[in-house]
């Protein structure tokens, strides 16, 4: 029999918190029973994503070590993601759902000071040119803009409605993409030998460009706009296999799977988030 693989030193800390940050978020989201709570956990989540994309795809502030998944930089982006798609914005859904004052703020952004520090010393993190100063700056803005956006959600402001479903969509997108390439389904890139970053710096662009046309289709009624959109989508993945900047695996099987997927997840959003106002 196969055994099963152990679980490494490294990976406790990363597991431990999003275990603790997902029970916090089930426990207090049934407690205050707002109808608002998981869109504003997905907008959150999609402003993280946002965020990380210049700071770690791009300019390598930092890295991550939580020694989960076989290939180092899958395994670097996977601790960015548990990160900035469980820790922060389940905090931050909280805080703003919840009303906390500046003084509940300032608490956390010190808790995830110290957090930060504490991984930097067990070396499972560790910050190139960012500083933890930066996350007490940038994490205090980021419930401040997390409170903000509630409030416009709630007062049902189509534009913070069409905001959010972007947001929404695009995070399900860039996590369905981490997947597919953790599974070898598709990867990005130029040329035969191109290296998993240049994924990771093409796979999110295309995901925010891909999500700006599923918003707009997904507010027509009728077939039409969702078939008009997977034909868009697919011969778009046509053309840029064929100017060698993405491979798929299972030849086309991926692109019209992962396309149809998002053309009904967009219009179910959409349904949730702009039409129950």
């Amino acid at each position: 029999m196969r055994k099963n693989k152990p679980i490494k030193k490294n990976s406790i800390p990363f597991l431990l918190l999003a275990v603790a940050h997902v029970l916090l978020f089930i426990i207090f989201a049934k407690r205050s029973r707002q109808k608002n709570i998981w869109i504003l956990l997905l907008s959150n989540i999609g402003m993280a994503y946002l965020f990380e994309y210049p700071v770690l795809n791009l300019f390598k502030g930092y890295t991550y070590k939580p020694l989960i998944l076989k290939k180092r930089i899958h395994d670097q982006i996977l601790g960015a993601i548990f990160s900035q798609a469980l820790y922060v914005p389940i905090t931050a859904t909280l805080l703003s759902v919840y009303r906390k004052n500046r003084y509940w703020k300032l608490g956390t952004t010190l808790i995830y000071y110290g957090i930060e520090h504490l991984f930097i010393h067990l070396k499972i993190y560790k910050a190139y040119w960012w500083k933890p100063s930066y996350t007490l700056f940038f994490m205090n803005i980021y419930f401040y803009i997390s409170d903000w956006f509630y409030k416009e959600l709630n007062a049902k402001k189509e534009w913070a409605l069409v905001i959010a479903q972007y947001l929404a969509t695009e995070v399900i997108g860039v996590t369905l993409l981490f997947i597919s390439a953790v599974n070898r389904k598709v990867r990005f890139g130029r040329g035969i030998h191109h290296s998993w970053r240049e994924h990771f710096i093409i796979a999110p662009l295309y995901s925010m460009i891909r999500s700006i046309f599923l918003v707009k289709s997904s507010s027509r009624p009728g077939l039409m706009p969702r078939f008009t959109m997977f034909l868009g989508s697919f011969f778009t993945d046509m053309l840029l296999e064929r100017i060698g900047l993405v491979k798929f695996r299972l030849n086309k099987v991926w692109s019209i799977a992962f396309h149809a997927v998002m053309i009904i997840v967009s219009r179910f959003l959409y349904l949730k988030i702009r039409l129950k106002k």
